[in-house]
């Protein structure tokens, strides 16, 4: 039976043209290289070198077998690097799947102060509606699900996870809030006023269906008998936003995302902290082993989590 080493010091005995020399580099002993080529030979039913007394020859089976042999040896090596290549990014790759928001409200600032201290880690995120992120962590696609969760666990309930689940893990990483929020009149009030709504419906931006944010929100919406008339809705919530911006509403949407917006006063609380929505920001994994740098950062997090709570609530790596 051919097999790659056979294969390669075959190669190098055709370079050096010598069999004391081809050993020297294959590291064998010329009996044993010798062997090998034999063994080559038998398995080709024809002589591959001609045995000179200056130097070794290939025969034109040797040469056929040489081009070949060539193109074998490249590609099974290259292949090994690949294998080797994936094992090692699959080790030090850390893979996140969360919903859009959180690439604006989470990820733009917390993977570069994550990076000092995971210098050899690779970050990936993928972003989608939540459901389709716990999917990806069920799958083994993605080692976590970063998303924001109601205090009242409306989303929890909404997709099946609940405290005494075994198949997951929770920690959570820090606050948020959705705030309702619309364009200023010229006097810098509300243009819709949600304290000083009358008869007439305030127009309401609202998630779409399959957005977690519109789950938690309609847990307040329910409580407080607001008048509101739904006028358009969206999926992502940077585009409820600029609906917003575009004074066609009022829209809750996380405080993390309009902080600049309120700064520049293009929006304004349309209400007061009793309309707004506490949101807690968790980390969601699997109870299965994790690779080795995706083990380290929850480890890593455990920590931080332990000393802010001996010290001040901030969003972990913070």
């Amino acid at each position: 039976m051919i097999d790659l080493v056979s294969l390669k010091d075959f190669l190098v005995l055709c370079q050096m043209k010598s069999f004391s020399r081809a050993a020297e580099r294959c590291h064998v002993s010329v009996s044993g290289l010798s062997r090998r080529i034999q063994g080559l030979e038998q398995w080709a039913g024809t002589p591959l070198l001609v045995r000179g007394k200056s130097a070794v020859e290939p025969t034109d089976a040797g040469r056929r077998l040489h081009a070949t042999a060539t193109e074998v040896v490249y590609a099974l090596e290259g292949l090994r690097k690949s294998f080797r290549h994936d094992a090692l990014d699959r080790q030090q790759r850390i893979r996140f799947s969360a919903p859009h928001i959180m690439s604006a409200v989470f990820f733009a600032d917390w993977i570069p102060r994550l990076h000092s201290d995971f210098r050899s880690a690779r970050f990936s995120v993928e972003s989608d509606n939540l459901l389709a992120c716990l999917t990806m962590l069920d799958e083994g696609s993605a080692d976590y699900v970063v998303a924001l969760i109601d205090e009242g666990d409306a989303v929890c309930r909404r997709v099946g996870l609940s405290a005494d689940d075994a198949d997951h893990q929770m920690l959570e990483l820090g606050a948020e809030r959705l705030v309702p929020v619309c364009v200023p009149n010229a006097a810098g009030a509300p243009a819709y006023d949600l304290r000083q709504a009358g008869s007439q419906p305030v127009s309401f931006l609202g998630y779409a269906e399959e957005c977690h944010l519109g789950w938690s929100l309609q847990t307040l919406l329910q409580r407080h008998a607001l008048k509101l008339h739904q006028v358009h809705e969206a999926s992502l919530t940077d585009g409820l936003r600029h609906m917003a911006l575009s004074g066609l509403g009022v829209a809750w949407l996380p405080e993390t995302l309009v902080r600049e917006d309120f700064s520049a006063k293009r929006l304004v609380r349309a209400a007061g902290p009793t309309l707004e929505v506490p949101l807690r920001c968790v980390l969601l994994r699997r109870s299965a082993p994790l690779s080795e740098q995706a083990h380290r950062l929850w480890e890593y997090l455990h920590e931080l989590k332990l000393g802010s709570m001996q010290h001040s609530p901030e969003m972990l790596a913070g």
